[in-house]
C-alpha cells in the first residue's frame, strides 16, 4: 500500500474537492487525455483496466473504447466521484482498492496507469510489473507527469522500476508529461 502520508495526502486533496487537479476543467489535461487516447488506440478492448482512475474523468473518456472497463483507485472520496461519472454506463465497474495488492481477477487486454505509479513504492512498482507480465494480454499505457512530485519517486524514476520488469517502452515526450507504452505478449 502507498505510504500512509502519500494516502493522507490524497485523502486531504479529494476532502477538499471532487477534482483537486482540475480534471475537468484544465486545458493541461485536455491534451494530456487527447494524447493518452491516441497512444490507446481505438480499441476496442475487451476487458480494459485503469488502476488509479481518480475522480473517473480519464475512464469516461476511455469507456467507449471498452467492452468492459474496470477502473480502482485507492481514496474512497475518489471512488466516490468516479461511481457518479461512471455508473451510468453498464460497461464500467468502479472498484476502491490498491495496487498491486488489490488488482482485481482479470486478464486485461489494455492497462492504463495514469499519473499513478509515482504514488507507489519501489516494491509495489516491481509487484504491480510482476502481475502486469502475469496477467496483461495487450498494452500496458503509462502517464507519467516529468516534474518534481512531493512523493518519494518522481514520474521518470517510477517509469524506470516498471522498465526494469516489463522491458523497454516506446516512449513519447510531451510539455510536462510522457506517455511509455509497453507492448506486452497476449
Amino acid at each position: 500500500m502507498p505510504h500512509r502520508e502519500t494516502l493522507d495526502h490524497l485523502a486531504r486533496l479529494y476532502a477538499a474537492s471532487d477534482d483537486p487537479w482540475d480534471h475537468r476543467t484544465s486545458p493541461y489535461e485536455a491534451g494530456k487525455y487527447a494524447a493518452t487516447l491516441d497512444a490507446i488506440g481505438h480499441g476496442p478492448f475487451r476487458a480494459a483496466l485503469e488502476i488509479g482512475c481518480g475522480n473517473g474523468t480519464l475512464a469516461r473518456r476511455l469507456a467507449d473504447r471498452c467492452d468492459r472497463l474496470t477502473v480502482m483507485d485507492c481514496i474512497p472520496a475518489a471512488i466516490r466521484s468516479a461511481r457518479q461519472v461512471l455508473d451510468p454506463l453498464p460497461q464500467v465497474t468502479v472498484l476502491q482498492g490498491c495496487a498491486p495488492q488489490d488488482l482485481p481477477d482479470l486478464r486485461p487486454d489494455l492497462v492504463l496507469l495514469s499519473e499513478v505509479l509515482y504514488f507507489l513504492t519501489p516494491q509495489e512498482i516491481t509487484g504491480l510489473g510482476g502481475w502486469l507480465r502475469a496477467r496483461a494480454t495487450g498494452p500496458v499505457i503509462a502517464v507519467n507527469w516529468t516534474g518534481p512530485t512531493d512523493e518519494a519517486l518522481d514520474g521518470p524514476r517510477a517509469v524506470a522500476i516498471l522498465q526494469a520488469v516489463l522491458g523497454p517502452s516506446d516512449s513519447t515526450v510531451h510539455d510536462g508529461f510522457r506517455i511509455d507504452r509497453f507492448a506486452l505478449p497476449g
